[in-house]
């Protein structure tokens, strides 16, 4: 999975270019996109996975039910994090979620608000850690972070260091790569 940009429609359809390639409709046939963004809401977003299979649970066991429940479970995700047609980013790019501010009615009211829509990922930051990561993935320095934040520069060291071992980054710079690849 490369590039992927969705969109959906006034009626609640959603739709899918791959590669710049024609868009096409998304529907529970396209078993390998799927199965793709499945696998990543499941490894990912467990509040998401959770909260979303309790919501589209098969009918029975059958194969096609599981199926159409796989498929529901994308398109509400999808619809609920890219519904927006854009051209700045792709959706999906090298399996890194870039997340849309998706124009909901149900903004700041519905129940799945932070678990299916925005979904809070594995990794647990505290706030100050937060506050640091963001600043260190607009590419500023330790020295910039630290007078940007009033704190020490060791301070800073130290919250990074802290945050790759939650991240299980190898080094500072993996950091960036583990904060986008999660979506944190």
């Amino acid at each position: 999975m490369e590039n992927i940009e969705f969109r959906v429609s006034p009626d609640g359809k959603v739709f899918f270019k791959e590669n710049g390639e024609e868009e096409k409709r998304l529907t529970r046939f396209n078993k390998n996109l799927c199965v793709q963004v499945l696998g990543m809401i499941s490894e990912r977003f467990p509040g998401a996975w959770s909260r979303l299979r309790l919501i589209y649970k098969p009918k029975s066991k059958t194969h096609a039910e599981q199926d159409k429940a796989a498929f529901k479970i994308v398109e509400r995700f999808i619809r609920c994090n890219f519904g927006e047609h854009d051209l700045l980013t792709p959706d999906i790019e090298n399996h890194i979620l870039h997340f849309e501010e998706v124009r909901c009615p149900l903004r700041g009211l519905c129940p799945d608000e932070n678990i299916i829509c925005k979904p809070q990922s594995l990794v647990r930051l505290s706030p100050a850690e937060k506050e640091v990561v963001k600043l260190y993935l607009w590419g500023e320095t330790f020295d910039e972070i630290a007078r940007r934040l009033g704190k020490a520069p060791s301070t800073v060291k130290v919250q990074l260091h802290n945050i790759k071992k939650k991240l299980g980054a190898k080094n500072c710079r993996e950091i960036i790569k583990v904060m986008r690849l999660h979506n944190i």
